[in-house]
């Protein structure tokens, strides 16, 4: 007896689903921005815009970086301030932050729809828009946050110019490259990937576009260069670890593939799963406790991305071996560029001087995520795309599941209650005007005059009639 054919997706049916998940997402999203909480990182962002809003200062160096000294040029000080200058609010911020993140999801939706099957495509919505990965640093201010709207331009620019270098794809390539060179030192990943990928002819560059963007997106670093003239230290300070730490040490470099694997399953990190549900339920003697622990279970799905990028090296070693055809198609220099980004990241792990941390290799998640799309792509083709369709959501149920947890009781959205991390709410040297006017304290009241307090890096001591 021949067994059933596998059931197909409609495109119409495929993008309900899409929409209907973009839906769900933005929702939690919004209500997660509604509810964000400012540590010392947001104070150390939030000041320089509030420089830049309040005074018309523009700092023009970012924050303090984990490797030492500050982070090159003054576009944090842009990005942070101009939303201040519309609505004062710590949220402001935040706000262009998620539409970055809508941005990035629906330019690789558009770009890959035309790629993908009907389920693969559903499959994006899910592995990417609603990834937990994604959503819990879409709605709060953060130097990493801003980059997943650069990754998706890359994974387009490059698409757009596989054939003939283009103006503009080449303008924004290489934009976005300088400006994520100034938002966080991640930008690496993108640089060697784009590197990889010209070198073995995955596309073409036109010169005169990519300088333009290139320049362009540098002014910022005008400042910053004459700022670096008059004080060496912001970038001396930039000591700690040695280059090649990953590779001499072998555990850094692991440690930043293991989160390659992680960002297309929802094996999160502590971080993300610190759960305490007193401010809806007045007590949380064991539910926060138990839901992290459940959650932390979920690391068994890390098994998904595993398996999907063993096959996907299989199936691809001799493609690895030559340069890409120019006649291949589409999906196939898309396999490419996954297994390109992946061996960026295996340089620049090897490379840091630092251990890798969860966030420093959310730039390349559109590209972590493609091997698993791929391969449960194929199994909906075959006799089990019943049992995948139900996989698929069932999935997403508990990656929503999973975002209501984060948005009612991670320390990230909640104030007060209990927490085993130190960066919120921790006490402030002196008080000041932009913790009351950005509604800081109103939100979530931060104890202030305390002596031997912390103080942002660039905020002025205020005068003691503030106080």
């Amino acid at each position: 007896m021949n067994a059933p054919p596998p059931l197909r997706l409609s495109p119409a049916a495929a993008a309900r689903a899409v929409w209907a998940l973009f839906a769900v997402g933005l929702a939690i999203a919004v209500l997660m921005l509604a509810r964000s909480q400012v540590g010392g990182d947001q104070l150390n962002l939030l000041a320089r815009g509030w420089l830049l809003a309040d005074e018309g200062r523009w700092i023009s160096y970012g924050n303090p970086m984990s490797t030492g000294g500050k982070a090159p040029g003054g576009i944090t000080s842009l990005l942070v301030g101009l939303p201040l200058m519309v609505w004062r609010d710590h949220r402001a911020p935040s706000v262009l932050i998620l539409l970055l993140h809508v941005l990035a999801y629906w330019l690789l939706d558009g770009t890959l729809k035309r790629i993908l099957s009907p389920r693969e495509r559903v499959l994006l919505a899910v592995l990417y828009w609603l990834n937990p990965w994604q959503l819990y640093f879409a709605s709060f201010l953060w130097n990493p946050n801003y980059l997943y709207f650069f990754g998706a331009v890359h994974l387009w620019s490059a698409l757009g110019q596989r054939e003939r270098g283009r103006f503009w794809p080449s303008f924004l390539h290489a934009a976005g490259l300088a400006l994520a060179f100034q938002i966080h030192a991640s930008f690496l990943l993108l640089a060697v990937a784009s590197l990889l990928l010209w070198l073995r002819g995955y596309f073409r560059i036109h010169w005169g576009g990519a300088a333009a963007g290139g320049v362009l997106a540098s002014l910022p670093l005008i400042p910053w260069a004459m700022e670096l003239v008059a004080h060496p230290a912001i970038v001396t300070e930039a000591s700690k670890g040695f280059l090649g730490r990953g590779l001499v040490l072998v555990f850094p470099l692991a440690r930043g593939l293991l989160y390659w694997l992680r960002y297309a399953s929802i094996g999160l990190s502590e971080r993300m799963t610190d759960f305490d549900f007193s401010g809806l339920f007045g007590s949380d003697p064991w539910l926060g406790r138990g839901v992290g622990m459940a959650a932390g279970a979920l690391a068994v799905t890390i098994v998904l991305p595993l398996l999907a990028n063993v096959r996907l090296w299989r199936r691809g070693r001799r493609l690895w071996r030559g340069k890409l055809a120019a006649g291949r198609s589409d999906r196939d220099w898309l396999k490419g560029y996954a297994r390109v980004c992946f061996v960026a990241a295996v340089i620049v792990f090897s490379l840091s001087p630092t251990t890798i941390m969860m966030w420093q290799g959310l730039i390349l998640l559109h590209a972590a995520i493609l091997p698993v799309i791929f391969w449960l792509g194929a199994l909906g083709r075959t006799r089990l795309a019943s049992r995948v369709s139900k996989g698929i959501w069932i999935y997403a149920a508990v990656e929503i599941v999973l975002l209501l947890a984060i948005a009612f009781g991670n320390p990230q959205y909640r104030c007060g209650g209990r927490t085993d991390r130190t960066d919120f709410s921790f006490n402030l040297r002196h008080d000041h005007p932009m913790l009351r006017e950005l509604k800081i304290q109103q939100t979530c009241p931060w104890p202030v005059n305390v002596p031997g307090g912390w103080w942002p890096d660039v905020l002025p001591v205020p005068s003691p009639r503030v106080r």
